[in-house]
């Protein structure tokens, strides 16, 4: 079965690129580009660089804007962080969505050993990684939205006790969030709890062990600055499982 789990994330991993391909070369999308600065990076619970940090993405939407290619990359302002993910994801409706993202964080390799085209469990050589999620949101006076994530290739792996060999975990990740408060001026709350589990082992790519691992909510508002509207926001984060947690600040300038 695992075997099957592997093969299934390399072949939507080259549909993806065939299909972007297509995308590209016969449909009417859009290109958009969007750029931002944050106090730091969180994400799934990790506090990915405690350093200030800029990240920028680059999409291509086809013209029915329900299928999505793109680009995203971050470092920090002090070198240690840095990252090139790409991703694909289809809206099937408003609100359900499927994606396939290759994570690329590099950080801590050095420049001459790193290789961004290795998908092995290697990280002396590579910090990439590949996951399949789907997403669906509850219709409600509080939609609750439901996101669910198989990491099915790369660096998602630890060393046997027993046999000193190298063992993939397969990690599942799953997160609810819901709005929980709106303000007058636009402003909302979004609380989210995240737990993640491998179904083969004990320790998984988040923990030691099945766990809650990413407790917080986000404060988001609109900040106008002269003629111009940025979106800004404060995430709190709480991880049980690593026992720390930060609040991250961001705005996106465009």
């Amino acid at each position: 079965m695992l075997k099957t789990i592997n093969k299934l994330g390399k072949t939507l991993a080259i549909l993806s690129g065939c299909l972007g391909a297509q995308a590209l070369a016969q449909d009417s999308g859009e290109w958009d580009l969007n750029f931002g600065i944050k106090t730091n990076h969180l994400w799934h619970g990790f506090i990915v660089t405690d350093g200030v940090m800029t990240a920028g993405a680059l999409e291509y939407k086809t013209a029915d804007k329900n299928t999505t290619f793109g680009l995203w990359a971050g470092g920090s302002f002090n070198g240690e962080y840095k990252e090139f993910t790409y991703y694909a994801s289809h809206k099937f409706s408003d609100h359900f969505f499927v994606e396939v993202v290759n994570h690329g964080n590099h950080s801590g390799i050095p420049d001459s050993e790193v290789d961004i085209f290795n998908y092995s469990s290697d990280d002396t050589k590579t910090g990439n990684f590949t996951d399949i999620g789907i997403g669906y949101t509850f219709t409600g006076d509080t939609p609750i939205s439901i996101y669910y994530a198989i990491i099915v290739q790369g660096v998602d792996k630890h060393i046997d006790e027993k046999s000193a060999e190298v063992q993939r975990s397969y990690t599942n990740y799953i997160e609810v969030s819901a709005p929980v408060w709106h303000g007058k001026n636009g402003e909302t709350v979004n609380a989210f709890i995240g737990g993640a589990f491998s179904p083969v082992h004990k320790r998984n790519f988040y923990s030691d062990n099945a766990n809650i691992n990413n407790l917080g909510f986000t404060f988001s508002k609109e900040l106008k600055v002269l003629n111009t509207t940025l979106p800004v926001s404060a995430t709190a984060m709480w991880n049980p499982a690593l026992n720390h947690g930060a609040l991250q600040v961001a705005i996106d300038l465009f």
